[in-house]
């Protein structure tokens, strides 16, 4: 076999063993395998267009006294204003790249999927959505900014109106976390310890 074919053959090898792929590789973009951290590129809005234009935070904003949970509301609660039931069944997108953490019931909040984001190599946040009517990610998969998850649902045994309940956290929680310790609330300074205003985070943590 001459140099040249040995060489083309060494080249051949690099790029397959390293993982290399051209920009219009359909695998181009793909997650890294594991042990990588699959880092964000930004945010977006969890309903609606990247924007969530077409919708709002209608319920419960957070840190808002919640009456129904006698505590400090660590999350936003979105809907189609006026729509009532009309936005069952919407669907819920991942607002960044990350890994499903916890995709599952509970008996407060009904489906749940939680994601963890790596904003770096250190440095991590995790989004939740709850209520859900459907959930489509498993534990342990990797998902894409605006990737469809789950849709919008009424909560364990449809106690509730449709909306997203939806949360950004900044510490490793459970996904049935919720600030109040014994029935009794935290402070709204504690709260802060542990979760981040949703959408003043996504806006402050746009796609370039």
């Amino acid at each position: 076999m001459t140099g040249k074919c040995w060489l083309l053959m060494l080249c051949l090898f690099t790029a397959f063993a390293t993982g290399c792929l051209s920009p219009d590789h359909p695998g181009a973009n793909s997650p890294p395998p594991g042990g990588t951290y699959f880092l964000t590129d930004g945010f977006d809005f969890p309903v609606g267009d990247p924007d969530g234009r077409g919708w709002a935070v209608t319920g419960y904003d957070f840190l808002e006294w919640s009456g129904y949970s006698n505590s400090y509301h660590p999350g936003e609660d979105w809907n189609i204003p006026g729509a009532g039931n009309g936005d069952w069944g919407e669907t819920v997108y991942a607002v960044a790249n990350g890994e499903v953490v916890f995709s599952g019931w509970n008996t407060a909040l009904g489906n749940v999927v939680l994601i963890k984001h790596a904003l770096s190599p250190t440095d991590f946040v995790w989004s939740q959505y709850a209520h859900l009517e459907e959930r489509w990610v498993d534990r342990g998969e990797r998902v894409y900014r605006r990737q469809p998850i789950g849709t919008v649902g009424r909560g364990p045994n449809n106690t509730f109106a449709a909306h997203l309940h939806f949360e950004i956290r900044k510490a490793d929680l459970p996904a049935n976390a919720w600030p109040r310790t014994g029935g009794v609330a935290w402070s709204r300074s504690k709260v802060t310890d542990f979760w981040l205003h949703p959408s003043v985070f996504i806006k402050h943590n746009r796609p370039q």
